[in-house]
């Protein structure tokens, strides 16, 4: 077949279409990536902005408390309670954090991980289609090759046969003619 064969081309777009959705789909998937590593390290940034905030306010209320305790004359058991009350808090909101951190660390995994089967998936997909495409072409072009071929086969049938019927009728004709001069 040759360059210009409309079937051909109009395969070749297709396959072209095909290489260009898989090409977007990929930088699609890898945005995606990006997006969640950077995601990921933001939560760890944060976490570590918000760990270092809790730190600084847990000094400066253990300031203040020494402050009060130095000031105040047998507030040591008093101060001593709050402590332990503020200690127990700011404990409890230390490890919140880190539990979110490592539940959302776990969520940008599992999603990670989700991802990977989905790009597996779609990519397996994808190959299927482009070898279905391929058999599809090769079947098309194989078919319209044999109609190309019977379509030529009939013409030389059919002009042969015109040219035989044509010769039949010059016969007959040349046959009356003949009959007309003897009568």
């Amino acid at each position: 077949m040759s360059d210009d064969d409309p079937i051909a081309t109009a395969f070749e777009l297709q396959r072209r279409t095909l290489e260009g959705s898989r090409r977007a789909i990929e930088q699609s998937i890898e945005f995606q990536k990006r997006f969640n590593e950077a995601v990921a390290s933001g939560m760890e940034t944060q976490a570590d902005a918000q760990q270092r905030s809790l730190d600084v306010t847990r000094r400066a209320l253990d300031s203040y408390l020494d402050t009060i305790e130095s000031v105040v004359p047998g507030a040591d058991s008093g101060i001593a309670q709050i402590r332990e009350a503020m200690d127990e808090q700011f404990d409890a909101l230390s490890e919140a954090g880190e539990e979110a951190l490592a539940a959302a660390e776990n969520n940008v995994e599992g999603y990670e991980t989700a991802t990977e089967a989905y790009v597996e998936s779609v990519d397996d997909q994808l190959d299927l289609l482009e070898q279905a495409h391929a058999d599809i072409e090769e079947q098309t072009l194989s078919f319209v090759e044999q109609t190309e071929t019977q379509l030529e086969e009939l013409q030389e049938e059919t002009e042969d046969e015109v040219a035989e019927r044509v010769e039949q009728i010059q016969d007959r004709a040349r046959d009356l003619r003949d009959q007309m001069e003897q009568d």
